[in-house]
């Protein structure tokens, strides 16, 4: 199920996010070997940083993650004789596309390091424009003008197609993306992470890292999926979308929502490479099962059912039974009614007199036996 990124055709729309896993030649490889239909690498920048200890936090509860990661734990030289040391290699064999992640302070800087990261045959750049763990919450991802600085600067000095990566920390999207289009960027990709403190120890006042992270994983996908819809109504370019994919619905969800391509990340962090191969073969397995034979069949599908609040009809709709509940145990159905509505007499009742229509016992019932209805 071959589909655009950055303008250039990729195998499939399963990608690998910009991260740890594909930094050096081993982990390099070993991407490659993955099936994907690209991957980025971690992000590029002059100077390395040192990989803090500890530098990850993680919660169990919700899967979510904090790093304080920064940018890459290898200067620009060993980029550049580690991407160098994969295209003498012919990429193993590999025909996943490699786009190469960069940041600079500076736009003069960015186009230092796109113009050396370039002579080592990559396919194209995504150009980074926002960090939550070593920056105030002041962003360049959040000021337009300072987006089309950076992303023009990097997209004429450079003959390969040039990604800019969207921050959900962005004030106003729309007219970020205009600027990016502006700029003459091939395509766009998101969301960063996003600026968190994961946990604090009640007991001793203690944060779970010593200084404010990017989140990660399944928790931030509510908000990828915002941004990458938000995006896609505002351009036709090509996009990547990135933030708490764990399966091939997730990915799927994601295409739907305007992307073109899902990335895995944090993912890869918390359960291993093989989750990658699994989505590739998911996916593919997805679109056979829905008779999809071309990924524009289903890639934003979702945008025409979204509406501004203005346009949302008062319609009368109550909560039904639909199937008869004797469950007097779960009672979730009634914890969470504000209205009174839902009650328990041997069985779930509805008084419709009293429902306001709100549809939170519809999503919390497990078993699925209440509706809403007009």
């Amino acid at each position: 199920m071959k589909t655009k990124l950055i303008g250039m055709e990729i195998s499939n729309p399963i990608i690998i996010a910009p991260g740890p896993w594909t930094r050096g030649r081993d982990r390099l490889e070993r991407a490659l070997g993955l099936g994907a239909g690209a991957l980025f690498t971690e992000t590029i920048v002059s100077e390395s940083y040192p990989d803090l200890k500890p530098r990850y936090d993680y919660s169990s509860v919700n899967c979510g993650v904090e790093n304080i990661r920064l940018y890459s734990g290898a200067d620009l030289e060993t980029w550049i004789d580690d991407l160098n040391y994969i295209n003498d290699k012919d990429r193993f064999g590999s025909d996943t596309r490699v786009i190469a992640s960069i940041m600079g302070s500076s736009p003069s800087e960015a186009v230092y390091i796109a113009r050396k990261i370039v002579k080592t045959g990559v396919d194209g750049i995504e150009l980074g424009v926002a960090c939550p763990m070593g920056e105030g919450p002041e962003i360049v991802a959040g000021d337009p003008a300072k987006v089309y600085e950076y992303a023009r600067a990097v997209v004429e000095a450079v003959d390969i197609p040039v990604s800019v990566k969207i921050s959900a920390a962005t004030g106003n999207l729309p007219a970020v993306v205009k600027a990016c289009i502006k700029a003459g960027a091939s395509g766009i990709s998101g969301i960063d992470t996003i600026r968190c403190i994961l946990s604090i120890d009640t007991e001793t006042g203690r944060p779970g890292l010593p200084t404010y992270g990017g989140y990660s994983g399944a928790p931030i996908r509510p908000i990828g999926l915002s941004a990458i819809a938000g995006i896609a109504q505002t351009t036709s370019l090509p996009i990547a979308g990135m933030g708490g994919i764990q399966t091939v619905e997730h990915a799927i969800e994601y295409i739907m929502a305007g992307a073109g391509a899902a990335g895995i990340g944090s993912e890869i962090l918390i359960k291993g490479y093989d989750v990658v191969s699994e989505c590739v073969a998911g996916i593919d397995d997805w679109f056979k099962k829905h008779d999809i034979t071309d990924i524009e069949q289903i890639r934003g599908a979702t945008l025409r059912y979204l509406k501004s609040f203005e346009e949302i009809k008062d319609e009368n709709k109550h909560a039904e039974v639909k199937e008869s509940c004797m469950d007097s145990e779960c009672a979730k159905c009634i914890m969470c009614c504000l209205e009174d509505a839902i009650s328990m007499d041997g069985r779930v009742l509805v008084d419709k007199s009293k429902c306001s229509g709100c549809g939170l016992c519809v999503r919390m019932c497990p078993e699925h036996k209440l509706e809403l209805v007009w």
